[in-house]
């Protein structure tokens, strides 16, 4: 008896063994698709009388990646000058760990520019028109938060987000363009925006920044409008200037 009991004991324990042994090799599985599996992005949009179409396939990790990053909230800066912090909202636009995906994106756009024959000024216009393509969301409406300033791969996989969410998308897909581009902080009205630096050879009008010598012209990222118009209250309101990329 005392033998039969032994054996159902070992019996009991092989098994135990095997299911956490398969418990583990299925999660490792799992793991391993994971790694694997790859976010398609789709956005079609118009600039002027031409249809775009812009796909690309990025790593389901990379995104996950970047939801789970710790992120900046100027709300929080407390008794520090907003400047400074404001810098790591910038940081945001300028990571490198995105690069190879945003270098798609200013290919794409850089690709349909030259196939347009369109100037700087025009392919600055077709980049606005593709980031104002994206839905327009708040913070308070995706996440628990007030403020939830979004990486660059979060917004271009979720295709939506507020001002300062495609501020910074849109800064890291000029500055890999090549342009001179800043972020610029309302802080009397918890806004973001995005400002353009023009080469002197072309005529700009609307509303400007100017930081250094050097003067952004407004881009309406969240709305509709074309380069240097602004809405109110921020055109009539001072603004920190910080470039992205310097």
């Amino acid at each position: 008896m005392a033998k039969k009991k032994s054996s159902l004991i070992l019996l009991g324990l092989l098994v135990l063994v095997l299911m956490l042994f398969g418990w583990a090799l299925s999660g490792q599985m799992q793991v391993q698709k994971l790694a694997k599996t790859m976010l398609t992005v789709h956005q079609q949009f118009k600039y002027r009388d031409s249809e775009h179409n812009l796909s690309l396939s990025l790593p389901l990790p990379k995104y996950l990646y970047y939801r789970e990053k710790a992120r900046p909230s100027w709300l929080n800066y407390n008794n520090g000058h907003p400047y400074y912090f404001f810098a790591e909202y910038a940081a945001m636009a300028s990571d490198s760990g995105d690069d190879d995906i945003i270098a798609a994106v200013a290919a794409y756009l850089d690709g349909a520019a030259t196939l347009e024959d369109l100037d700087e000024v025009r392919k600055a216009e077709l980049s606005l028109a593709f980031m104002q393509s994206f839905t327009y969301i708040g913070d308070n409406v995706t996440e628990a938060a007030d403020e939830y300033p979004r990486y660059p791969v979060e917004t271009l996989v979720d295709r939506e987000g507020d001002c300062e969410d495609t501020a910074i998308l849109l800064a890291a897909i000029l500055d890999e363009m090549g342009y001179d581009v800043a972020l610029l902080l309302f802080e009397e009205f918890d806004h973001i925006g995005l400002g353009i630096n023009m080469p002197p050879g072309y005529t700009m009008y609307g509303n400007s920044w100017i930081y250094e010598g050097r003067r952004y012209w407004y881009l309406d990222t969240a709305g509709k409008r074309s380069i240097g118009w602004c809405p109110e209250p921020y055109n009539t309101t001072s603004a920190y200037v910080y470039p992205v990329g310097d």
